[in-house]
């Protein structure tokens, strides 16, 4: 790893715990990248701030399963 830097796929993927095609994924959404001669690169706390997007609290889900749960 260069310092501060992930290589990706492999780093990155490695670094977040998933496969290298979700990885892929995440970048089409959003993840922030450098690309420099070819080769793709991102910081592990864009990585870190891309997931923290999609923090779910108890709340919220509390609250979608009460809203499924009151038609049974």
């Amino acid at each position: 790893m260069l310092r501060g830097w992930l290589r990706i796929p492999k780093e990155a993927a490695e670094y977040s715990a998933v496969k290298p095609r979700t990885l892929e994924d995440w970048l089409k959404s959003g993840l922030r990248f450098v690309k420099i001669r070819g080769c793709r690169m991102t910081k592990p706390e864009w990585v870190d701030d891309y997931l923290m997007r999609y923090e779910v609290n108890q709340n919220q889900v509390d609250s979608v399963v009460n809203e499924v749960m009151k038609d049974f």
